[in-house]
């Protein structure tokens, strides 16, 4: 009862300097590591974490985890969301960065290794009989690397080494094995690009306003352009929105 009590104390303890020094709120049901490093501290926008458990590198600025498992070398940017239940982002050796204003949606699966089944066994022997560190049974294809306003629909699973460009769209239930171009909306196992978002002209504007780099002053004065259906919009319209940016 006394280290069950002393545990509950540790754990309020520490999601209070966690809120009071990382700008990180936590429910009672979720973990963190202390570590992290949250790369915007005095934004009005705090970090959430709702019946979650992470151990990741660093996290940004409005920031939302909820029903989710985050473990090892793995950045959030501003604003991502990654929403459960049953997503799980995990990085043993290699780093997954999530760009900002992603979504990632439910039993999502996004990890930085395979089992290495070119050996007699494609278990982890060398770290369950052997007791040896469990890197000698995986391998791994690089960084994997999700740009800016992804969204990635449930069940979708991201495998090693693969870079998911700007703007792109993933549907439900995809294997993404490959590297995906910019804006571009993909589906199916193996994953396939069906389309792009927006047309050439399109994608040029929005490359050009480059957006998610705007600071919240910059995109609270500029509302009135993420109400617009871009994929509608003609060339002068373009321009346009262009000459109305803030």
């Amino acid at each position: 009862m006394k280290f069950k009590f002393q545990s509950m104390l540790k754990s309020i303890i520490k999601r209070q300097l966690l809120k009071l020094n990382k700008n990180i709120k936590l429910d009672s049901s979720s973990d963190l590591n202390y570590n992290v490093i949250n790369l915007n501290l005095e934004s009005k926008y705090s970090c959430k974490i709702v019946d979650s458990k992470c151990n990741l590198t660093t996290i940004h600025e409005g920031c939302y985890i909820s029903e989710s498992r985050i473990y090892g070398n793995v950045c959030l940017g501003r604003f991502t969301s990654i929403t459960g239940p049953g997503t799980i982002v995990k990085s043993l050796k290699e780093k997954i960065s999530i760009g900002s204003f992603s979504s990632i949606g439910q039993n999502v699966c996004i990890v930085d290794f395979n089992h290495n089944f070119n050996r007699i066994s494609s278990n982890f022997i060398h770290y369950n009989i052997f007791k040896e560190n469990f890197h000698s049974d995986i391998v791994t294809c690089g960084p994997t690397i999700i740009e800016e306003d992804v969204w990635i629909g449930s069940n979708s699973i991201i495998l090693p080494g693969v870079t998911i460009g700007r703007g792109s769209i993933i549907g439900a239930g995809t294997i993404v094995n490959i590297d995906i171009p910019a804006y571009s909306i993909v589906v199916g196992n193996p994953a396939k690009v069906i389309k792009k978002r927006f047309n050439d002209e399109q994608i040029t504007l929005l490359e050009k306003l480059k957006w998610w780099e705007w600071d919240i002053d910059k995109i609270l004065k500029n509302k009135n352009i993420f109400k617009v259906d871009i994929s509608k919009s003609i060339y002068h319209e373009l321009l346009q929105i262009e000459d109305s940016i803030q």
